[in-house]
């Protein structure tokens, strides 16, 4: 009623608006002064809005947004990209997220991070996990594949594989070479199966079975425990000693010694041959029993 003060006019609630619903405005750039009072839907009112405010859903921001308090998402949060500096998240998924200062959050999940620094008490990675310098206490990894690696102070495992490896010293229980090369190896004990060396030299040392193609030189005593066998001649500068020295033939230039005792073999063979001068010392060439001499 045009006699009636706006104020006058009933209330209605927001629920009960209707998008034809009208709104009264006065146009104030209208030319003609009776024109100037004008209508809006809600419907046109609210796309008004949409020019400066965001809605409930369905929005999207096409520049910045500043919020100087807190923001909490209720629900799950899908982004592009995330730039900023301290970030707290309890899930993060999205497809790339760029921190420059600080990120931390009970689950941090993406396809791809990209961080200068990650400082954490525990971490899982699925795939893996590149950069310039990986620091820390401990880790923990099923693989690890790289170019090179430096380890200041323990490297251990189970088992440790690789084509090259160069280390000043290597000190453990057990270990299984396909091929060991040095300029110094040392240790309490090797255990090998074959061995080929240019050059060996051992102190103190007992060999069950050794085999020297080219040339042996022992320095020192050689003690052989049991059984010694020669496929070929041996040559001796100094004086070979024992308490029994057999074989089938002996042929020495000369014999000095205390005794010589010649047992007669089986069969008509003579147990001594003599094709030279026999002479005796002094007190006579003495033979204890029958003197046999052919023509």
């Amino acid at each position: 009623m045009s006699n009636r003060r706006i104020s006058e006019f009933p209330a209605i609630s927001g629920v009960d608006l209707a998008e034809q619903d009208l709104l009264t405005l006065v146009h104030v750039f209208e030319v003609d002064p009776t024109l100037r009072n004008k209508k809006i839907t809600f419907t046109e009112f609210k796309n008004y809005l949409d020019l400066y405010y965001v809605n409930l859903s369905g929005e999207t921001i096409n520049g910045n947004v500043t919020i100087s308090g807190n923001l909490t998402v209720e629900g799950s949060t899908q982004v592009t990209s995330i730039t900023g500096s301290i970030a707290r998240f309890n899930t993060i998924t999205g497809t790339t997220a760029t921190f420059t200062s600080q990120i931390s959050g009970n689950t941090i999940t993406g396809d791809t991070a990209r961080v200068s620094s990650i400082t954490g008490i525990s971490g899982v990675f699925t795939s893996q996990v590149s950069g310039n310098t990986i620091t820390g206490d401990t880790v923990k990894a099923t693989t690890i594949t790289g170019v090179s690696g430096r380890f200041t102070s323990q490297l251990s495992g189970a088992t440790i594989t690789g084509n090259t490896g160069q280390f000043t010293t290597i000190t453990g229980i057990s270990g299984t070479f396909t091929n060991l090369s040095g300029t110094t190896t040392t240790g309490t004990t090797a255990s090998f199966t074959t061995g080929v060396f240019q050059s060996l030299t051992a102190l103190n040392q007992t060999f069950t079975d050794l085999t020297v193609s080219g040339n042996l030189t022992i320095q020192s005593g050689i003690f052989v425990s049991g059984s010694g066998y020669f496929s070929s001649g041996i040559s001796v500068t100094g004086t070979i000693s024992g308490q029994t020295i057999t074989g089938t033939t002996a042929q020495f230039t000369n014999i000095t010694g205390s005794t010589l005792a010649i047992t007669t073999p089986s069969g008509a063979t003579p147990a001594i041959v003599c094709s030279g001068v026999v002479s005796g010392s002094t007190s006579g060439f003495v033979i204890q029993g029958p003197l046999i001499i052919l023509e």
